[in-house]
């Protein structure tokens, strides 16, 4: 790669145009994009984790909640009780959506990542390498539990809010 860089009269380089284009082997291209693949795979995963870990929390101070005594020692918690079960029952709704949106992208971008590559390469991978991504019904089933999991939660906590 070639850059073209004009001097000021202090010497100092200022501004850059490129005259050459980066040019790189369907190899290497390979490996950068499985690479980036491999990454969003381990963001979803994370993204699951980190909804399994708050539903967990979530719906234990809900159960703790709910198993707290009618009668308080304290008329604000009995009156504050009956509002923070409708708001962990929010916070349950509102963090799955939000996590499940994250997992949706994530999932959008590897195959946004597939698809350029398989076009970039005309669909011809190079010699002796494993498809970019595993593909077909592997892939969806693969898929379902991130993408369902966290659409049991929201149904789960609608289910508590309606029935309050």
């Amino acid at each position: 790669m070639r850059e073209q860089r004009s001097q000021s009269k202090d010497g100092s380089r200022a501004g850059s145009a490129m005259t050459d284009e980066i040019t790189v082997s369907p190899v290497e291209q390979y490996h950068a994009v499985r690479s980036q693949i491999e990454h969003e795979d381990n963001l979803v995963s994370q993204r699951l984790s980190w909804l399994l870990a708050s539903q967990s929390f979530l719906f234990t101070a809900y159960a703790i909640t709910l198993n707290g005594p009618v009668q308080s020692h304290f008329k604000s918690f009995e009156a504050n009780s009956s509002l923070l079960i409708s708001m962990l029952v929010l916070v349950g709704i509102a963090s799955a959506v939000l996590i499940w949106v994250s997992i949706l992208a994530g999932i959008a971008a590897m195959n946004k990542l597939k698809c350029h590559f398989e076009a970039c390469v005309d669909k011809k991978y190079p010699a002796g390498l494993p498809p970019i991504q595993t593909t077909g019904i592997a892939l969806r089933g693969g898929q379902l539990g991130p993408v369902l999991i966290p659409l049991l939660f929201i149904g789960v906590w609608l289910v508590l809010l309606l029935h309050a």
